[in-house]
């Protein structure tokens, strides 16, 4: 089904611009939103500037979409999640995602195994000297499993939509206090790309405002 939604596009589409950002174009953040980070953030601070060199799109269901750009450090993602990027240019949340490790999973066991942790109420992220406790973000209510989401995403590398490719990811977002208050947030991301290895990535988070940068 997903496959002929896609093929009826027009060869000649293009990624939206959001926000101004698409491939080709930097976006550059504000060293002072970047320092304020907390000390006990997992996450790494990019460049001030980073190139973006490919851009993905996700129909997340109910007039929700989320847009992502790759930029030429593959430690980041910059994430808009909104309206539609093209006659709908609402944008109601920005995230800044550094990945933080990406494995490759030998079997179905190992992949299940991961399936299953991310459906409980917390996650612990193995860290260098001690492990990192996340408690689950979506279904914060629930005291119970839940099944993770699911979603396609398709990739372009450049303007005129080459390189096209989607991958399957199957995602549950957690979260853990920082020391001012500020939550850290974790994305467990499996993907499975089409006719490529599959791979679970585990991206730490945080959100901007417009304000914190520029294209």
């Amino acid at each position: 089904m997903f496959g002929s939604l896609f093929n009826k596009k027009d060869k000649g589409w293009q990624p939206p611009e959001v926000l101004g950002l698409t491939i080709g174009r930097g976006i550059s953040f504000d060293p002072i939103a970047l320092r304020l980070l907390p000390a006990d953030s997992l996450i790494e601070h990019p460049d001030t500037t980073l190139m973006i060199t490919a851009q993905g799109h996700c129909d997340l269901g109910e007039q929700s979409h989320m847009h992502r750009f790759y930029p030429d450090d593959d430690r980041f993602l910059i994430q808009f999640q909104g309206g539609d990027g093209k006659n709908d240019e609402r944008v109601d949340e920005i995230m800044l995602w550094y990945f933080y490790d990406v494995q490759y999973p030998t079997g179905d066991t190992e992949w299940n195994r991961v399936k299953s942790a991310i459906r409980q109420t917390s996650f612990s992220l193995p860290g260098e000297d001690r492990d990192y406790r996340f408690e689950r973000a979506w279904f914060d209510t629930s005291t119970a499993p839940e099944d993770p989401m699911t979603y396609w995403e398709e990739v372009c590398d450049d303007r005129e939509g080459r390189g096209r490719r989607k991958i399957f990811q199957t995602a549950m977002l957690f979260a853990r206090p920082l020391q001012d208050g500020r939550d850290e947030m974790l994305l467990v991301n499996m993907e499975e790309p089409e006719n490529a290895e599959r791979s679970v990535a585990f991206m730490l988070g945080f959100p901007l405002e417009r304000h914190n940068f520029s294209v």
